[in-house]
């Protein structure tokens, strides 16, 4: 067994599974975020339920659970590039499937940012321009996340990255779509709720 590998993937899925929106919500009085909004463990629940603070709290951690293991693979235990994607996937992968939570969890766009910061830092800058404008123009957080991706994976078709490296992204991208598929529907049906950055909660 390629022990290194074992432990990176380990070490990735254990920081995933940490429960932030979970754990931050309770220590903000809200014994269930699950249970609330729309069920999600991410920061855009937490930021419908709790407000903009505890909702920033929660990205931040969210992102720092994919990019700590990652960057921590890539520069401690020497194993490139591999290593640090191995560590990320596997944090998206105990983000969206805790095993702290009954393998419930998030939708995994914070913690793939997180570990695109540390393997594809350019990809991750032109998908955070394309989620800010969408979001801004459209108030879709999901309608952002998802073009966000697939803008990311576009230009990974472009010379400079390997065909490893876009089917990485294409998976993460894939992922990230396959959590979001409750709100295509809803979005397909025009019933998505739109972010409010004026008060806690989102509009119809």
């Amino acid at each position: 067994m390629n022990w290194p590998l074992f432990a990176s993937c380990l070490l990735g899925y254990l920081s995933g599974s940490i429960p932030t929106g979970v754990l931050v919500s309770r220590l903000a009085g809200v014994d269930d975020i699950m249970s609330r909004g729309s069920g999600n463990t991410g920061a855009t629940n937490v930021f419908r339920v709790l407000g903009p603070k505890y909702g920033l709290i929660v990205l931040i951690i969210d992102i720092l659970k994919g990019a700590l293991p990652a960057y921590f693979v890539l520069t401690k235990f020497e194993m490139g590039k591999a290593g640090a994607l191995a560590a990320g996937i596997c944090a998206v992968i105990g983000h969206n499937w805790s095993a702290f939570l009954g393998f419930r969890g998030g939708k995994g766009v914070a913690t793939t940012a997180g570990a695109a910061v540390v393997v594809f830092p350019k990809l991750l800058g032109v998908g955070f321009v394309v989620f800010v404008v969408v979001v801004a123009l459209s108030r879709y957080v999901s309608l952002g996340s998802l073009l966000g991706v697939w803008a990311a994976f576009a230009v990974s078709l472009l010379p400079g990255f390997t065909a490893f490296d876009r089917w990485v992204v294409f998976g993460l991208a894939a992922l990230v779509t396959y959590r979001h598929r409750a709100n295509i529907q809803r979005l397909l049906k025009g019933q998505e709720l739109k972010i409010s950055f004026s008060r806690k909660g989102e509009t119809g």
